[in-house]
């Protein structure tokens, strides 16, 4: 597959620049594996093996909520339901240290058959009340 149609970045505006970066790094690096390629006082970005780049930049005060235009969630991809079980400890687990990042989990690991066959997935906020997964779908799902 060539680069045509995959993600080139996304990038957030936060409320609290440095509660955010303490949890996108710890979300991005320490568990999935990405590459801090960035730290600026007006923006932190991080990468992945295949180039794909998501990066943080300090918002204004109004907040964060689904169902107003702009995104609803990001979901990042798993290989297995364990790294999904696995992660959603670690997460827990950084909460619990880490109270003031404001971040809570929404729904605990499950299968979500309304989705895909074998979809299985945890959700959870950002410090600003965004909405992000976790998901392992089966390879059926995709596109070949």
């Amino acid at each position: 597959m060539g680069k045509t149609g995959t993600i080139g970045h996304l990038d957030l505006s936060v409320e609290d620049y440095e509660a955010s970066k303490k949890f996108y790094s710890f979300l991005l690096v320490d568990l999935m594996g990405y590459k801090n390629v960035m730290e600026e006082p007006y923006c932190t970005m991080w990468t992945n093996s295949i180039g794909e780049m998501i990066a943080i930049s300090p918002g204004n005060n109004t907040p964060h909520h689904k169902s107003n235009p702009g995104i609803h969630h990001l979901a990042f991809n798993a290989e297995t339901r364990e790294l999904i079980d696995e992660f959603h400890t670690k997460i827990v687990d950084y909460q619990s240290k880490n109270v003031h990042a404001k971040s809570t989990i929404l729904d605990k690991p499950a299968d979500y058959p309304q989705y895909v066959p074998g979809y299985y997935a945890v959700f959870f906020t950002d410090p600003d009340g965004i909405k992000l997964e976790i998901a392992y779908k089966p390879d059926t799902y995709r596109q070949n």
